[in-house]
């Protein structure tokens, strides 16, 4: 078995290799998907190993670039994402060798790590691969009818005035607020955002935006209800702008006819129920730095989204 780079050549093999080991789903598959995550990333371009018998492409291994800060220092760190190992050639270890390696390659950049949140399948060969559980994800869960009378008239029109520059400014001051509150959270900036959502060719985002807040979410359709997903919220902590945001959900999701909400921003709704009820994020550190070490491994120092978190 020869175990190497990716290259840009190898993108309609590792299209058809997903497609054949995983099926189609919802996320479509495809060479435009495939560059948007793993080279279009404003991040970087994404650590990438294949693994061949002969002139089969028999497994891809991808870790997708990321950013997280504590305080001034920013973290380039890796996702792990896609995966995928040939049908005729499943229990062969392909899924380990790429990921030890791939690992060994991401070391040689200096201070890392590796962060995803597997499901209860894949996570045990994670776990004995030296990764480790922080904890649950903490999310709000919001029944709509708490708040449906006043809002069950209120038409929703869609804003998106904020130009790149007002966007940049918030970016900014929600960056250094975090900063400040020495937590852990991905720094955000126009740029990322256009990326991460505005060009996502592998979900619908719904973006509501003034001069002072920016907030993405999409639906999801559940089998006998939709859900509001609310991904990425920046803009002032003051009331009056929170009042803003909160209208602007719940009307959209009750139009919409959404009965749940789901969000990590804990301070949106006063009307919720608060808990671990998302998937266990784990981290596998390459680091010696134990003040990273120490903050990391509490999930009440992490400030994330679910757009920083979820699987897209």
């Amino acid at each position: 078995m020869i175990i190497r780079n990716s290259t840009p050549e190898d993108i309609p093999a590792i299209v058809a290799l997903l497609q054949l080991s995983l099926g189609e789903s919802l996320k479509k598959k495809s060479s435009e998907s495939w560059n948007y995550k793993h080279v279009d990333n404003p991040f970087g371009v994404s650590q990438v190993l294949l693994a061949f018998e002969g002139d089969i492409l028999v497994g891809v291994r991808a870790f997708m670039k990321w950013q997280w800060q504590l305080g001034d220092e920013v973290w380039n760190a890796y996702r792990a994402v896609d995966t995928a190992t040939h049908p005729d050639y499943q229990g062969k270890g392909i899924f380990k060798k790429l990921t030890l390696q791939a690992l060994d390659e991401i070391k040689k950049e200096g201070e890392t790590f590796v962060f995803n949140t597997p499901n209860n399948n894949s996570r045990p060969g994670y776990l004995k691969m030296g990764w480790q559980i922080i904890d649950a994800i903490e999310l709000a869960v919001v029944p709509t009818i708490l708040y449906a009378i006043p809002y069950f008239f209120l038409k929703v029109k869609l804003e998106n005035a904020i130009s790149t520059a007002q966007l940049n400014q918030l970016c900014n001051t929600y960056n250094r607020d975090l900063s400040e509150k020495k937590v852990i959270f991905t720094p955000k900036s126009s740029a990322y955002l256009k990326w991460r959502y505005e060009e996502n060719p592998l979900q619908d985002y719904v973006i509501f935006s003034s001069n002072d807040w920016y907030t993405v979410f999409y639906i999801k359709r559940h089998g006998l209800f939709n859900e509001l997903r609310v991904v990425e919220t920046i803009g002032s902590n003051q009331k009056q702008h929170l009042k803003k945001i909160k209208k602007a959900i719940l009307g959209y999701a009750i139009q919409k006819k959404c009965w749940v909400i789901t969000t990590a921003n804990k301070d949106l709704f006063s009307r919720k129920i608060y808990g671990k009820f998302g998937p266990k994020l784990t981290i596998k550190t390459l680091v010696k730095d134990h003040y990273f070490i120490n903050t990391a491994f509490d999930v009440k120092n992490w400030h994330y989204s679910l757009g920083d978190l979820e699987l897209f």
